[in-house]
């Protein structure tokens, strides 16, 4: 029988840490949730949690100790990044680094969500994220990096909620008839048809391995990725979410976003992830949450 741990997810009323709260409750942990807010649409996940605590990643001090950390919780959207990076490095730099002040007796596993962006760090999101990678390996004793991928998805039962910032979600959201079209970034890259190529992981694959990370322990390596092991471009997804669904929608050509590199897939496969979906369940399962929630 599994150890039962103490587990903190921060950021667990969020798309992953929702999906991750679920499996890692049916694995029989204790689950301590924090989050700034407490999303109402995800509202199901204060089920999973022996605790819940309305916090801020960068203010909050723990007051018990934990066996692992999960630390979900953070700022995403490159081109607001851009923008407003000392808010970016504020929050993901710096939440990151309150949480590993935390005053515990012993030091937990750290599992940290970093971003495939840091291969190629050009947005102050993806550069926020590799900061934190330092700090975590000058700090903790104990901790797994993942620089996660594309993810997409969903178990049906949980969503990502708020504006749309990533292409499977927005290409379920035109298939779904929630927008009138959508753009495409960009055509003269380097790549095989000149549109960015991406790596793209299901979430409950991600969700996982994650847990299937917890019960290993440690991994105390530079990094691991999580990804599906195969670059996708734009216009390879679009058409595969427009195959699955059966719906057409219009595509509108723009320049490129700052930030963007022209290719980021995985070259070295976490060892523990054993991917049980492809690109056309992410996009299917996408849909189907689109077309049944307001």
């Amino acid at each position: 029988m599994e150890k039962v741990l103490k587990v903190l997810i921060t950021g667990v009323t969020g798309y992953i840490g929702s999906h991750l709260a679920k499996v890692l409750f049916e694995a029989g942990h204790e689950i301590t949730g924090l989050d700034i807010e407490w999303k109402k649409h995800n509202s199901q996940v204060s089920r999973y949690c022996t605790r819940i605590l309305i916090k801020d990643v960068t203010k909050h001090i723990c007051d018990e100790d934990y066996d692992v950390i999960v630390h979900l919780a953070g700022l995403i959207q490159v081109e607001e990044s851009v923008a407003h990076p000392t808010k970016y490095y504020s929050t993901n730099l710096g939440g990151t680094v309150n949480m590993l002040r935390q005053n515990v007796n012993y030091q937990p596993h750290f599992i940290f969500a970093s971003t495939a962006g840091a291969f190629d760090p050009q947005s102050p999101y993806a550069r926020s994220k590799l900061a934190a990678e330092d700090v975590i390996k000058e700090r903790s004793k104990n901790y797994t990096i993942f620089r996660f991928f594309n993810v997409a998805g969903s178990d049906s039962m949980h969503r990502q909620v708020g504006r749309a910032s990533h292409l499977i979600r927005i290409a379920a959201e035109a298939a779904a008839g929630k927008r009138d079209y959508m753009y495409m970034y960009g055509d003269d890259y380097d790549t095989k048809d000149g549109t960015c190529v991406r790596d793209y992981i299901h979430v409950v694959d991600l969700v996982n391995a994650i847990r299937d990370t917890i019960k290993h322990g440690p991994f105390n390596t530079p990094y691991e990725c999580i990804g599906s092991g195969k670059g996708y471009s734009v216009k390879e997804v679009i058409q595969t979410m427009k195959d699955v669904t059966g719906q057409d929608f219009t595509v509108k050509m723009a320049g490129r976003r700052d930030g963007d590199p022209a290719s980021l897939a995985i070259t070295n496969q976490f060892n523990l992830l054993q991917p049980k979906y492809e690109l056309k369940d992410m996009c299917l399962s996408a849909y189907n949450v689109e077309r049944y929630t307001i």
